[in-house]
């Protein structure tokens, strides 16, 4: 389109909005019927203001009920039963002792922490095991570190030898070794 006839179209199509607009506006003036409006407004007023229905209150069902196994023993503690014939068994791994100070790594689990080096110190080996806090903690054998009573058994030159004690249903307190090893990409 030409920017002549555009002009043209412009010029043309102004008056016809025009005439449209005016056309809405006269159509809100027209007087509305309102008389079956009017008529119901007043026959709500006239009537009278009655009572709401009654509800009736339900009273819940309740049945009581009769626990049968509190003299048993309860599933959300550790079965001391097991834990107590577990050493009489194996007779060789000892309960962990609870009155022993907790060292700064026994607060992690094992898995999040990561030996990140060995150093020699007085002819003794000692890692450097850094924890999830970004702390790095040197340890000795024969300190304690994880949530599962490992105590370090041997250190060496790119790793440590963890055992620990875990309690098992069927055996009681059972030994484990574990180990950390270096891994390079942590360093």
């Amino acid at each position: 389109m030409t920017p002549r006839q555009q002009q043209r179209l412009v010029k043309h199509a102004a008056p016809m909005v025009m005439l449209l607009s005016s056309a809405a506006l006269l159509m809100g003036c027209v007087e509305p019927d309102l008389d079956p409006l009017a008529q119901t407004l007043s026959d709500i007023r006239q009537s009278p203001v009655g009572e709401p229905p009654s509800i009736s209150v339900l009273e819940p069902e309740s049945a009581s009920l009769d626990y049968l196994y509190s003299n048993q023993r309860s599933p959300f503690l550790v079965p001391q039963a097991t834990a107590e014939d577990g050493n009489q068994r194996s007779g060789r791994v000892q309960a962990p002792n609870p009155q022993r100070a907790s060292q700064p790594l026994e607060q992690f689990p094992l898995q999040e922490l990561h030996l990140v080096g060995t150093m020699a110190m007085a002819g003794r080996r000692v890692a450097l095991i850094a924890s999830p806090d970004g702390a790095v903690t040197s340890v000795k054998e024969g300190d304690y570190m994880g949530t599962n009573d490992g105590r370090i058994a041997q250190i060496d030159v790119q790793a440590l030898y963890l055992t620990e004690q875990v309690l098992t249903q069927q055996e009681g307190w059972q030994e484990r070794q574990v180990s950390l090893v270096i891994i390079e990409d942590d360093l």
